[in-house]
């Protein structure tokens, strides 16, 4: 039973050096100078908890008429949707922020395909289609009638959520608010809301609506940066003053290192949208080859097929949004099948470039090398876990180091490409995939020891590591 007690060693008096400065302390002057525990884990809580719950955007919840519910239903509702669109993916991201960040990859890239695809489409337009803000309801067949007006106009105009579309019903009608609600049906995906913009059927709503429905608070916002720049200044600070930076808060600033990019790559999407623009049409045309496949996939798909999807997120080519109520919480727009990246699809490209950006995380633990620890196995464990996180990175750089060597194999003649191709090029795919194999399982192995530590040194931290930087703390924080 070695490693639990590396993980838990007895204190003793030889576990930490104190030197004899840290041992003359002024009481008058000690609150300015050192810091407690209680101030270490706090500043680390509120910087992780805070960038992680402002850096999530999820997608469309299910549009409900909450008019018609009662109190009791009402608060279940609003519970549920809280859980389930809320709560469930900022766990996610505590756990298992480099799924999360594959997730935004993906949905990133499906935007970026859509804004090639369609002209003059902006990327908040192509994030606010992809995370389903448009969804097909039926309507309420009672009505108030009008006077018909002496020149009918051509086409009725129905106003829904600030968008006007074209209606095919000649009949001039105005409903009240209950009525015009109508009955919900299915998200309309990015095929269905392209078929409808083509046909004339569906106006895009200006981006200023589109920031009205969005929940972006810049008060939160400008805290959250405040706090994260305070964070990251005092790290800084630190490290330049010869001062102790504690395990937990090496942790954290890759957490907000990883919350930073996740944020950059999800900038132009709508934040915390409650309810979807009401698209009410007749029935859409019949489905695409690609919507064809994802019907098919859904009905057949075993539970443990989806579950391996999931794990690689390629769960959306199990989805069909014609058969579902709401858009999945980590739904990502369906990425197209025939087109790629750097010869790779839009799943695996995002694959890589988390696992990439896993291993800049992986580098900033770095920073805890030469941190003094409770006992040197621990040291050993802390420097073992920051480079198999680093290592997790390797794939996605040989990947790139590759692609101009398969461009110059591409070119050499037939004879030095014959040999080429059965000699170096089956080696070298041979040991990328034993990487893309075992590079997952380093990566978390390395994120499991590494958070261990930064919690179970906090019993034995250097006194060093209390000692406080004096300027930093006019510097706004929590």
């Amino acid at each position: 039973m070695i490693f639990p007690r590396i993980l838990c060693p007895p204190l003793s008096s030889k576990t930490i050096m104190v030197k004899a400065e840290d041992l003359s302390v002024d009481p008058s002057t000690a609150a300015d100078k050192y810091r407690s525990l209680s101030n270490i884990v706090w500043s680390c809580l509120a910087t992780l908890i805070l960038c992680s719950w402002v850096s999530l955007h999820p997608n469309v919840p299910r549009p409900v008429d909450e008019g018609k519910l009662t109190k009791w239903q009402w608060c279940i509702h609003k519970l549920h949707a809280f859980l389930k669109d809320g709560v469930l993916p900022f766990v996610l991201l505590l756990v298992a922020p480099e799924w999360v960040l594959m997730w935004a990859l993906r949905q990133r890239l499906v935007v970026e395909y859509l804004i090639r695809k369609r002209r003059g489409l902006t990327r908040k337009h192509a994030f606010f289609i992809v995370m389903g803000g448009f969804h097909k309801f039926t309507r309420v067949e009672t009505s108030i009638s009008t006077p018909s007006l002496s020149e009918p106009a051509p086409y009725n105009l129905v106003p829904f959520d600030g968008v006007i579309r074209l209606d095919e019903e000649k009949s001039s009608t105005i409903k009240n608010d209950e009525e015009a609600y109508g009955e919900p049906d299915h998200p309309l995906d990015r095929f269905d809301v392209c078929q409808l913009l083509d046909d004339g059927l569906l106006e895009l709503p200006p981006k200023s609506e589109i920031d009205d429905k969005s929940k972006n608070n810049w008060i939160v916002k400008s805290l959250v940066l405040l706090q994260t720049l305070w964070f990251v200044v005092q790290c800084i600070a630190r490290k330049m003053e010869g001062f102790v930076l504690t395990e937990l808060e090496v942790v954290t600033l890759g957490y907000a290192f990883l919350n930073l990019v996740l944020y950059a790559i999800w900038w132009d999407k709508p934040q915390n949208v409650k309810r979807p623009i009401r698209v009410f049409c007749g029935e859409l045309l019949d489905r695409t080859d690609e919507q064809w496949m994802s019907k098919q996939g859904m009905e057949t798909v075993g539970w443990s097929d989806e579950l391996i999807d999931s794990v690689l997120g390629t769960q959306d080519h199990h989805v069909d949004l014609r058969s579902m109520k709401q858009t999945p919480t980590f739904y990502s727009g369906n990425p197209p099948r025939k087109w790629s990246l750097v010869t790779l699809p839009i799943e695996y490209f995002a694959m890589m470039m988390a696992a990439l950006i896993g291993g800049m995380v992986g580098g900033i633990h770095f920073l805890g090398w030469s941190s003094p620890f409770p006992t040197h196995k621990m040291l050993i464990l802390w420097r073992c876990g920051s480079v198999l996180m680093t290592a997790a990175a390797l794939p996605t750089v040989l990947l790139f180091v590759a692609l101009p060597f398969w461009a110059f194999v591409e070119r050499v003649n037939a004879f030095v490409k014959t040999i080429l191709d059965w000699t170096i090029i089956p080696i070298g795919v041979l040991v990328f995939s034993l990487l893309c194999f075992l590079a997952p399982f380093a990566y978390i192995t390395g994120r499991v020891i590494t958070l261990m530590l930064a919690f179970r040194t906090l019993a034995s931290l250097s006194p060093n590591a209390f000692r406080s930087i004096r300027w930093t703390n006019f510097f706004p924080h929590i």
